[in-house]
């Protein structure tokens, strides 16, 4: 039973079904779309109904991203979990494992300007932007924009619904500890007080003892899978190929300077100067000679910017630092240059 507390009054609220209450599966997509977080984890949401598989008309609730660079598969049942609610999603997983990141921003971008006004529509250096922020990384941009990451090819499930059988639950729990499939199965279980709807969610599967366990498995394999890949963060990678050294000063682009920029641009003025560190962390890339904080490239092109203009930006860093020995970007650099590198 779950109670609701009034200061010091106390009121139960009736258990009831989103059946009873005529509330439907596309409802409780619409509010996963808005708020991820009732399935308990951060997640951006890039499309619903996803219907872009060739030979087929099937299609996933809903689709979305984790901050690891995993595709979710998010299968939705308004009541009980029917028989075949997992082969349904692992079918979808496997028809996800494909895409692509550019294709995936692209497809995340379709799905946003159709619920947006005509002229309120995201471009792709903010779709960009947007996934650089959500990952958590300096990422690199492609020619068109959008953020250059590795997607992970092995998709998640999430299956949310009312209840779980044993013809679900049982084959959840072979196909995680035998073949380390990562399949979540949340409850989601709704209570009514007079005309007022509760909704709350609760981890079912796995259970908080295995979960611990398949967390740090699954963390193993994504640092091997990440140290493995070539397709790494820009500055690692120009460091690597010795197109960029320790020390070497970065310039801010003066044509990414905002119209609206209350600060006069001078390439000899340190505001506008950083200095490279060396360092392939998240956060200590490059030390602004302003002030001589680290800052990743992102965060300091961020900040100039918001000093510069008085307002707040969501950029993805590297295309807004020329080097002046290439003279282009450092985004262009590794687009441009790194591919002729013999590995």
């Amino acid at each position: 039973m779950v109670y609701h507390v009034n200061g010091k009054g106390i009121t139960a609220l009736n258990p009831t079904s989103f059946d009873a209450l005529d509330l439907t599966e596309s409802d409780i997509e619409e509010w996963i779309i808005d708020t991820p977080s009732i399935l308990g984890e951060d997640l951006l949401v890039v499309a619903s109904q996803y219907a872009k598989f060739d030979r087929t008309a099937e299609r996933p609730d809903v689709l979305a991203l984790d901050p690891d660079g995993k595709l979710v598969i998010i299968e939705l049942k308004r009541d009980s979990a029917d028989k075949t609610t997992d082969l349904q999603a692992i079918k979808y997983a496997s028809y996800c494992s494909t895409i692509s990141a550019e294709e995936l921003q692209q497809d995340y971008r379709a799905f946003w300007n159709k619920r947006r006004d005509e002229d309120n529509l995201l471009t792709p250096e903010e779709v960009g932007g947007r996934f650089a922020e959500f990952l958590g990384e300096d990422i690199a941009t492609t020619e068109d924009g959008y953020a250059d990451f590795v997607l992970d090819d092995r998709p998640r499930i999430l299956l949310a619904a009312g209840s779980f059988g044993p013809e679900i639950t049982t084959p959840v729990v072979w196909l995680e500890r035998e073949y380390g499939m990562d399949i979540t199965c949340i409850e989601l279980d709704v209570h009514q007080r007079d005309k007022e709807v509760f909704v709350s969610a609760r981890q079912v599967l796995p259970i908080p003892e295995a979960e611990e366990y398949m967390a740090k498995r699954r963390q193993k394999e994504r640092q091997q899978s990440r140290s493995s890949s070539r397709a790494e963060r820009a500055i690692t990678v120009l460091l690597e190929a010795g197109l960029v050294k320790e020390g070497d000063i970065v310039l801010f682009d003066e044509e990414s300077l905002p119209d609206d920029a209350e600060r006069e641009y001078d390439p000899e003025d340190d505001f506008w100067r950083g200095r490279i560190t060396g360092k392939t962390g998240r956060s200590d890339n490059v030390e602004w000679l302003e002030n001589g904080a680290e800052y990743s490239f992102t965060a300091l092109a961020q900040e100039v910017l918001e000093q510069a203009t008085g307002r707040e930006f969501n950029v993805n860093g590297y295309p807004y630092w020329l080097h002046p020995e290439h003279d282009i970007s450092l985004s262009e650099l590794r687009r441009s240059k790194v591919g002729d590198i013999d590995w």
